[in-house]
Protein backbone atom coordinates (compact mmCIF):
# COMPACT_ATOMS: atom_id res chain seq x y z
CA UNK A 1 0.00 0.00 0.00
CA UNK A 2 0.87 3.39 -0.73
CA UNK A 3 1.38 5.74 2.75
CA UNK A 4 -0.33 8.39 0.43
CA UNK A 5 -2.87 6.54 -0.99
CA UNK A 6 -5.32 9.33 -0.48
CA UNK A 7 -3.68 11.96 -2.55
CA UNK A 8 -3.86 9.96 -5.87
CA UNK A 9 -1.36 11.35 -9.05
CA UNK A 10 -2.70 11.72 -12.11
CA UNK A 11 -0.05 9.28 -13.17
CA UNK A 12 -0.86 6.44 -10.89
CA UNK A 13 -4.63 6.91 -11.66
CA UNK A 14 -3.32 6.38 -15.11
CA UNK A 15 -1.66 3.77 -14.09
CA UNK A 16 -4.53 2.17 -12.56
CA UNK A 17 -7.05 2.83 -15.06
CA UNK A 18 -4.39 1.05 -17.67
CA UNK A 19 -3.73 -2.26 -15.33
CA UNK A 20 -8.33 -2.75 -15.68
CA UNK A 21 -7.93 -2.18 -19.02
CA UNK A 22 -5.56 -5.06 -19.61
CA UNK A 23 -7.58 -6.97 -16.65
CA UNK A 24 -10.31 -6.48 -19.04
CA UNK A 25 -8.80 -7.35 -22.21
CA UNK A 26 -8.19 -10.55 -20.65
CA UNK A 27 -11.06 -11.84 -20.81
CA UNK A 28 -12.77 -11.52 -23.95
CA UNK A 29 -16.38 -11.59 -22.96
CA UNK A 30 -15.54 -8.76 -20.57
CA UNK A 31 -14.14 -7.00 -22.84
CA UNK A 32 -16.86 -7.32 -25.43
CA UNK A 33 -19.16 -6.11 -23.61
CA UNK A 34 -17.04 -2.99 -22.19
CA UNK A 35 -16.44 -2.32 -26.24
CA UNK A 36 -20.39 -2.93 -26.81
CA UNK A 37 -21.52 -0.28 -23.67
CA UNK A 38 -18.81 1.81 -25.08
CA UNK A 39 -19.55 1.84 -28.67
CA UNK A 40 -16.07 1.08 -29.27
CA UNK A 41 -14.45 -0.97 -31.52
CA UNK A 42 -10.55 -2.90 -31.27
CA UNK A 43 -9.41 0.54 -33.51
CA UNK A 44 -10.88 2.79 -32.35
CA UNK A 45 -9.96 2.00 -28.45
CA UNK A 46 -6.15 2.26 -29.48
CA UNK A 47 -7.19 6.03 -30.39
CA UNK A 48 -8.71 7.33 -27.26
CA UNK A 49 -6.67 4.43 -24.84
CA UNK A 50 -4.83 7.94 -23.38
CA UNK A 51 -7.69 9.96 -22.64
CA UNK A 52 -8.93 10.65 -19.21
CA UNK A 53 -12.12 10.39 -19.84
CA UNK A 54 -11.88 6.96 -21.40
CA UNK A 55 -9.71 5.60 -18.62
CA UNK A 56 -12.37 6.94 -16.31
CA UNK A 57 -14.93 5.22 -17.66
CA UNK A 58 -12.73 1.91 -17.97
CA UNK A 59 -12.59 2.19 -14.12
CA UNK A 60 -16.41 3.37 -14.01
CA UNK A 61 -17.19 -0.35 -15.93
CA UNK A 62 -14.90 -2.08 -13.26
CA UNK A 63 -16.92 -0.74 -10.26
CA UNK A 64 -20.42 -2.18 -11.94
CA UNK A 65 -19.28 -5.44 -11.00
CA UNK A 66 -18.20 -6.69 -7.39
CA UNK A 67 -16.76 -9.53 -8.48
CA UNK A 68 -14.78 -8.09 -11.44
CA UNK A 69 -13.72 -5.44 -9.13
CA UNK A 70 -12.73 -7.27 -6.55
CA UNK A 71 -10.56 -9.73 -8.68
CA UNK A 72 -8.57 -6.86 -10.10
CA UNK A 73 -7.69 -5.29 -6.88
CA UNK A 74 -6.68 -8.14 -5.44
CA UNK A 75 -4.69 -9.34 -8.79
CA UNK A 76 -2.96 -5.64 -8.08
CA UNK A 77 -2.73 -5.10 -4.71
CA UNK A 78 -5.22 -2.47 -4.71
CA UNK A 79 -8.06 -1.47 -2.12
CA UNK A 80 -11.65 -1.20 -3.75
CA UNK A 81 -11.38 2.48 -2.78
CA UNK A 82 -8.60 2.91 -4.63
CA UNK A 83 -10.54 2.44 -8.02
CA UNK A 84 -13.15 5.24 -7.17
CA UNK A 85 -10.31 7.70 -6.42
CA UNK A 86 -8.29 7.06 -9.53
CA UNK A 87 -11.44 7.58 -11.87
CA UNK A 88 -12.38 10.57 -9.45
CA UNK A 89 -8.64 11.99 -10.37
CA UNK A 90 -8.80 11.09 -14.22
CA UNK A 91 -12.53 12.59 -14.12
CA UNK A 92 -13.61 15.18 -11.57
CA UNK A 93 -16.29 16.26 -13.11
CA UNK A 94 -17.87 12.80 -12.74
CA UNK A 95 -18.27 13.45 -9.19
CA UNK A 96 -19.16 17.14 -9.19
CA UNK A 97 -22.35 18.04 -7.72
CA UNK A 98 -25.06 17.92 -11.04
CA UNK A 99 -27.10 20.50 -9.31
CA UNK A 100 -27.76 24.04 -10.80
CA UNK A 101 -24.47 26.44 -10.69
Amino acid sequence: MHPHHSRLSKDHAEDIAIKALTFLSQDTEMLGRFLALSGLDPVSLRDVIGEPSFLAAVLDYMMQDDATLLAFTANNGLAPEDILKAKQKLDPMASASTGAL
